[in-house]
């Protein structure tokens, strides 16, 4: 069930947009008929490989009735059915797990990516820079821009995110924000500045950053890689930022030289 539903995942999941539980459902058909087709033969193949000695039971019509019987079939078939499950999970350590998420990332429809739109202004907002993304609801845009924007130098200031419809009405039902597939359109304003200086992007540079903005939100993917990239440095920075305390503690140690009274009236007597 677990590959049956990993592989549907990465293929007609990806393909019909299908979530990870219908994946996961489907899987668990072809697993039925697995056990179904295949289970008297792995009976078969057990109680000859144990030379007869695994036979079916042979309690009479009364025996079967009987209270102890009942129950000892309800428990051999629980601890059967829980060992059974418990040793398939060994295939979790055999399946990528994060595959199938990253190819409904990256799964855009044929021309959505030329749907989307980046405008930048910086009149809007003096002193600083407003840029709207327009553009088809795909899964890890909006983290894609924030991240780029982070680190391409820019500090987010105030973020808008919603859903338009084709009437250009924001469409918040719980219907349209859980749908796979939803009819609406993304509109995400940010309102940023340059972390160095303070103010707006320069205009020299708001052609370059419109690009990457563009570039990120049609590859969503790109956000786990820089989020992967901007926590490595975090992790460095740490480690350098430690050892130049270290460092400097060491310098101080040996510039220093303290003398107290304590010590000169023992060094007397």
């Amino acid at each position: 069930m677990i590959h049956a539903g990993h592989y549907i995942d990465c293929t007609l999941g990806v393909k019909f947009s299908l979530s990870t539980l219908a994946a996961a459902g489907i899987g668990q058909i072809f697993s039925g008929i697995g056990g179904v087709v295949f289970g008297d033969t792995l009976e078969a193949v057990f109680r000859e490989a144990s030379g007869g000695t695994v036979n079916k039971h042979k309690l009479s019509a009364a025996q079967k009735l009987m209270r102890s019987s009942r129950v000892a079939g309800l428990v051999g078939g629980i601890i059967g059915v829980s060992f059974g499950c418990t040793l398939g999970l060994v295939n979790l350590f055999f399946v990528d797990e994060q595959k199938a998420n990253m190819l409904k990332l990256q799964a855009l429809e044929d021309g959505q990516e030329f749907e989307f739109e980046v405008e930048i202004d910086n009149t809007i907002n003096p002193g600083l820079t407003t840029v709207l993304v327009r553009g088809p609801d795909i899964d890890g845009v909006l983290a894609s821009i924030t991240a780029t924007l982070a680190s391409h130098g820019c500090s987010i200031v105030k973020l808008d995110a919603g859903l338009r419809g084709g009437d250009g009405v924001a469409d918040t039902s719980l219907h349209n924000l859980l749908s796979q597939t939803p009819t609406t359109v993304l509109e995400d304003k940010f309102i940023i500045r340059n972390r160095a200086t303070g103010r707006a992007v320069d205009n020299d540079d708001l052609d370059d950053l419109a690009r990457v903005i563009l570039a990120a939100a049609k590859d969503p993917l790109n956000a786990h890689s820089l989020k992967g990239q901007i926590e490595s440095l975090e992790i460095e920075n740490m480690a350098l930022a430690e050892r130049v305390l270290m460092l400097q503690n060491n310098l101080e140690d040996r510039q220093i030289k303290i003398v107290k009274d304590g010590d000169d009236d023992k060094g007397r007597e």
